[in-house]
This record gives C-alpha cells, structure tokens and sequence, in this order.
C-alpha cells in the first residue's frame, strides 16, 4: 500500500507536469514522446498496483519469523536460531551426575534443547579443508546430533573463503538441524613491527572466536572453540559437564569465609579457590607400528612404573567407519603427547566426588586467598631436580588447541581475566585489543592457553582416577606432531 501511494504521488507530481510541458511544445502526434511516455508511467504505475494487491497475501506471521532469524548467520535447511526466554541456561549444580540421557535436562518439560556454538578457527586451503576441516566437523556435530543436543557451526576463515563445492561439501556434511555461517577473510589487518604497511596479522586470527562468543553468548548454553585439527565428540562434552558439575557443587556447599592453608594439599576448599578449577584436557596422536619404540615413557627408567593400565583410547581416538584417513581401533599404548609430562605437574586430593587429580601447569601470582595447594611430582627428587620448572614452560604447560565452556563459565573468564576474556578488551592490560606488535600475543595466547590458563589463573585439573582420566585426551586428527616435534619430547600418555 506504501509502494503505491509512492508511486501514485511521484507519477503525479514528476511524470504529468514533465508530459503537460512536452504537450505545449506542440508535440501533439500519436507517437510523440509525451504519449509513450505516459504509456510506459501508466505501465509502471500498474505494476507498482499489482505488487502492493500481492504483498496483501504474504503471511504476516512468516515475514515476522523471517526477519527474526539473525542476520549474521547463514541459516540453510530449516534452522531457525532463537534465544531462550530468559536466558534459559542451567545452572551447572543442576546436571544429574548420571552419564546417561542429556545431562542438561531439567524439571521443565518445555525445557529448550541443550545448545551448543562449535568455532573453528582455519586458513583455507583444498587439502587442508576437505582432509581435516571437514572430515573434524562431521564427526563433531554427528555425535552431538546423536545425543540429542543442538549444534551450530562458525567457521572463522583468516583468507579467502571456500570455493562454492567445498562450501556445499561442508553444508552436506552437517546435520540438517545444524546451521552454519562462515566468517571469510577473518584476519585482522594492521602493522608488525617489521613492515611499514598494512598487512594481515596471522598471529591475531586466533583472537577472533572470541567475537563471536561475545555476540552469542545470550543464544547458547554451551561454546566449544578450537583450531581446525583439533576432534572431541558428545562423550567429552558429556564429561566436561559432569566433572563442572562436580565442582559447581562443591562450590556452592562451600562455607564463603572458610581461611584454607596455601600449602595443603588436601581438606576443605573454599569457593574462591574452586571457581577457578576447570576440567583440563591434553592433545594426543596415535603413533603406530615401529614409530612408537622411539616414544619415551613419561617418568626415568631408574623408577617403578605401572605397566599394566592404559588409557581407553577410544574415548578421544576412535574414528567413524566413513573416515579412513586415520588409523583405526587405536589402542591406549599407542597414544602419545609432547608437550605435557609428569615434571610440570602438582596433584592435591579434592574433596569427594574429585578425589585425587593432577594440576595442569598455568596460573601464577595469585592472591594467597585463592591458591589451590599441591604437592609438586617431583618434590622427593624423583626428576633429579628439586626445582618445579615455571608454569608456562611451553614444553610443560599442556597447550589444549582450544577451549570449551559453559556460559556460566564464558562469564565468569570475562571477570577473572585483567584484561577481559571477551571485547571490548581493557586496553591498559591488553594495548591494541592484542594488536599492538610491542605485545605480540600469538595462537598460543588465544587458543592454546596462556591467556585463559595462565593471565587469568583459571586452574585446570586432571583426574587420576583410572576410569576417567581418558576423558582428559583430545584428539590432534592433523597427527603430524610426532614428525614435527623433536623426537626426545614424544611421552607415552600410559606413562
């Protein structure tokens, strides 16, 4: 109705008095311009007419879905992404500790699905997108689907974007309640100190899933963040959230003025203390035939090592039939890591469920209040060397490829980081947004850990308990570390 009253106005303020002045001229005849043009205005006009007649048909309600959907996703298929009324998240003390059924489920029947952001972080290349991408994200959101939670997919690309077939190759290979947006020349552009132009800063690409975190953060009650060789599935999710679980709980059952000893390693813990304990994974690859007798077992010879337990390789390492490019059926004895060992590592006896678990190396220069107290491997002199090495010791400090997280969680980094784990950064602890070639923070600061787990002290622990310490091992599916990485750092993860 709009379009032809416009229409209607302009036809008669423009078009006549032009064609009345034209009719003054004398040009009078049949095929003068004065007649064509009123014949192609009046042409126009009914058109204008006929389009507003069929805009009164159009669905109200489905115009209004359509411009509800957000506009920064790429929505195919029949996804339609909606924020839960009032939030709608759940609380972590809230899970059932039963690993059957979707630990999320709550009281209310019109409870929404459990939803999860999984971004990967990437540069585009063929191989690298259909041998690896692909083939990682599949697996993912196949066994989320399977568990009956909800998945959507950002792909942050730092160059050019994938051609139309591996586009569609990727789409194909979602689930059809899964959608998916892909964020093209993602690298953030500025000066390093070696070159006078503007360039692209490969360093900062890493840095860019935190926008996307930032602005979907209300939309999802879980977020899983990795680089693009980096595989899990429901079951690690489902352990995540168990073990926060764990921990939630006995946060909340904490006294809030309990004083707690530096340097015990046991007994009561305070909240101050356990809000910062996270569940910490390690990333291994599968070395196979002669290449394993080359990998070092984690602890000297000259020591006593249990031999007969292995990790349940196929909680991290097990690969679908329709995935052949990785080794099949790994075992536990052939998983191997190269940036973790027992030298770095402390172990404290948490209060029950918890038990005993490892303190993966990270926070420093916390306030006495909230230090967690262990009792460091080595401290009987079991290394040769009565020093624990520093806690950001690249060789020690268990680089994860990425993070997961609930939102409760998301939240709670934004407040212990100094500089914020979401943007807007605070620029006086973080120059430039991490852009600022004086402070050159890399993939290792952003995706690895440095900032998450050691800037802003979030502790994260390992179990020692036998049947749930597989559930710490992620699979590195690129599996080229153990030809890349300096022979004498590859550990067995059995040791």
């Amino acid at each position: 109705a709009f379009c032809f009253v416009l229409c209607s106005s302009i036809y008669g303020a423009c078009y006549l008095p032009i064609t009345d002045a034209m009719d003054s001229c004398r040009l009078r005849r049949v095929s003068s311009p004065s007649v064509q043009l009123r014949t192609a205005n009046s042409a126009l006009l009914l058109l204008f007419y006929l389009l507003s007649l069929a805009y009164l048909f159009i669905d109200p309600a489905a115009a209004a879905d359509d411009r509800s959907e957000p506009a920064s996703f790429s929505v195919f298929r029949n996804k339609i992404i909606e924020a839960p009324l009032n939030g709608g998240h759940r609380r972590l003390d809230s899970i059932s500790p039963s690993l059957r059924g979707n630990p999320y489920m709550t009281d209310d029947p019109k409870s929404s699905p459990f939803r999860i952001l999984y971004v990967v972080t990437t540069f585009y290349s063929q191989g690298r997108w259909r041998n690896i991408l692909v083939p990682n994200i599949r697996a993912v959101t196949e066994s989320v689907s399977v568990a009956g939670w909800d998945m959507d997919v950002v792909v942050i690309v730092g160059n050019e974007g994938p051609t139309p077939t591996d586009r569609k190759a990727l789409e194909d290979a979602l689930p059809r309640d899964a959608a998916l947006e892909i964020w093209e020349n993602a690298c953030a552009l500025g000066y390093e100190k070696t070159k006078e132009k503007v360039s692209c800063i490969t360093r900062v690409l890493a840095r860019q899933h935190r926008f996307v975190v930032a602005d979907r953060k209300d939309e999802y009650d879980f977020f899983a963040c990795w680089e693009d060789d980096m595989r899990f599935d429901a079951g690690t999710i489902r352990y995540y959230l168990e073990l926060s679980a764990e921990i939630d709980r006995l946060s909340n059952a904490a006294a809030p003025d309990l004083k707690t000893d530096p340097d015990a390693i046991d007994g009561p813990m305070s909240p101050q203390q356990l809000q910062r304990v996270v569940p910490g994974f390690i990333r291994v690859e599968v070395v196979r035939g002669r290449a394993m007798n080359g990998v070092k077992t984690g602890i000297e010879p000259d020591r006593e090592v249990a031999t007969n337990w292995v990790p349940d390789a196929s909680r991290c390492c097990s690969v679908p039939d329709w995935d052949t490019r990785l080794p099949r059926d790994p075992k536990g004895s052939e998983l191997m890591t190269w940036e973790c060992r027992i030298h770095g590592m402390s172990v404290r006896l948490f209060p029950e469920p918890i038990g005993w678990a490892a303190m993966i190396p990270g926070p420093r220069h916390m306030p006495e209040e909230e230090v967690i107290g262990s009792r460091w491997a080595g401290a009987s002199g079991a290394f040769g060397f009565d020093k624990k090495p520093q806690e950001r010791d690249p060789q020690l400090f268990a680089q994860q490829g990425g993070w997961m997280a609930t939102r409760e969680q998301v939240l709670y980094f934004d407040k212990a980081c100094p500089e914020g784990f979401l943007p807007p950064f605070k620029n006086d602890r973080l120059r430039k947004h991490g852009m600022d070639p004086s402070q050159p923070h890399n993939v290792e600061f952003w995706s690895g850990g440095y900032q998450l787990f050691g800037t802003c002290n979030i502790q994260r622990i390992m179990s020692l308990d036998p049947a749930r310490f597989s559930g710490h091992l992620l699979y590195h599916s690129s599996n080229n570390k153990q030809n890349m990485v300096n022979p004498k750092r590859h550990v067995r993860v059995s040791d």
